[in-house]
């Protein structure tokens, strides 16, 4: 199951609790492109819970989207207790302008109030 929530205009957030697969990345991607529509900049909040089914196959799938929105966005936040998933993040953060930081789940609130500034 993928949720998806706004914590003000420019700020999108998803919470991947099932699946991420081809769905889930459409999904996605296409919630992105609509708030790009209106705004110039985003910041993007992202979590996965224990019950997150994600494959590195889909997450190297949605590489080519990312690099075309990348300069699109201002903060990304990571909420994640996987470590090839924070590993993985800090690659990205050598290839996008967006400041990318990593949360573990236990500093939801803090990801929360640091994407909102």
């Amino acid at each position: 199951m993928l949720s998806s929530f706004t914590l003000a205009d420019n700020i999108i957030g998803f919470i991947v609790d099932g699946p991420y697969d081809d769905v889930a990345v459409e999904r996605i991607q296409t919630q992105v492109k609509e708030k790009l529509e209106v705004f110039d900049k985003l910041n993007l909040y992202i979590e996965d819970t224990v019950n997150a089914d994600i494959s590195l196959k889909t997450v190297v799938k949605s590489v080519p989207f990312k690099l075309k929105t990348g300069n699109r966005f201002d903060r990304v936040a990571v909420v994640t207790d996987r470590k090839w998933l924070q590993v993985a993040s800090n690659i990205e953060k050598l290839f996008f302008s967006a400041e990318i930081r990593i949360f573990s789940s236990q500093q939801r609130l803090e990801a929360i109030q640091w994407i909102s500034h």
